[in-house]
């Protein structure tokens, strides 16, 4: 068994402008953020599952279902325009700063 520490980050902004709301429309029954949240658990790979988003209803949600949300997104990086590499690196720099290491981050959409 290793003992390195590997970070899911979900991406969820809420400002989808071909699908609005397509982090929280069902998808087979279940609302798209949830089914991701419950397949990265059922893994048992991760030890943290983040969730980067600006949005109160996909944080409620994550929350609800045993993710974490331990920041909003900046508006700054919730546009159109911004890369994912540029909000994988907030989070990251986020959780370095609060003192949390890790080995790994894995990128997972939820719209998958």
């Amino acid at each position: 068994m290793s003992n390195k520490k590997i970070l899911a980050i979900i991406p969820a902004r809420d400002g989808s402008k071909r699908i609005p709301g397509k982090n929280y429309k069902k998808f087979n029954g279940e609302q798209v953020i949830i089914n991701t949240i419950k397949k990265l658990k059922k893994s048992k790979l991760f030890d943290r599952i983040i969730v980067s988003t600006d949005s109160k209803k996909v944080t409620k949600i994550s929350k609800k279902y045993g993710a974490e949300v331990p920041f909003v997104r900046p508006k700054l990086l919730s546009n159109d325009h911004i890369s994912i590499t540029s909000v994988i690196s907030h989070t990251v720099k986020f959780l370095i700063k609060e003192g949390y290491n890790f080995d790994y981050v894995c990128c997972v959409y939820a719209p998958n």
